[in-house]
């Protein structure tokens, strides 16, 4: 079985976020001390995709990369699905999970967000999402500022 991950960060800086610059010396750092990341990036390299145009002659074999990075275009800790780049669109066509991390993406503006595959919406840094404000509490939740949330979503039966 083939396992294909991509990374996808935000295009422009934001708050505390990394950028999809930023990620592949992240990666290659981390990988320095994990065996998993280590073998992902010697099997096929680090691709990182949608920040040049280096990869005309590379989009073909895209599937068989398994660590990618990607932009998400977005400059904000909060991310409209409904405005990723096409490049991005189509690698998530055929996921089998997604993991939105963070208050914004996870809870402000994709907590109700379904998606045809399974979907982790967290703070990964402790697996869970705190929510800072108590109107997004109330109406997300039906809960308190500062309450904790983690929401894992089954893909829908077919």
């Amino acid at each position: 079985m083939f396992l294909q991950v991509v990374l996808v960060a935000n295009s422009l800086p934001a708050l505390n976020d990394v950028t999809a610059m930023e990620l592949p010396d992240i990666v290659a750092e981390a990988a320095k001390h994990c065996d998993i990341l280590r073998r992902a990036v010697e099997a096929g390299g680090l691709l990182v995709d949608a920040m040049t145009n280096t990869l005309d002659g590379l989009k073909g074999n895209s599937s068989s990369v398994p660590l990618m990075v990607m932009e998400n275009g977005c400059g904000s800790p909060c991310i409209d699905l409904r405005q990723v780049s096409s490049e991005l669109a189509a690698a998530a066509k055929n996921a089998d999970l997604v993991i939105l991390e963070g208050m914004g993406r996870a809870l402000h503006t994709n907590f109700n967000a379904r998606f045809k595959c399974e979907a982790l919406k967290a703070w990964l840094s402790d697996l869970l999402a705190m929510v800072k404000d108590q109107r997004l509490a109330e109406k997300l939740i039906k809960g308190n500022i500062y309450d904790c949330v983690c929401r894992y979503e089954y893909a829908p039966a077919s």
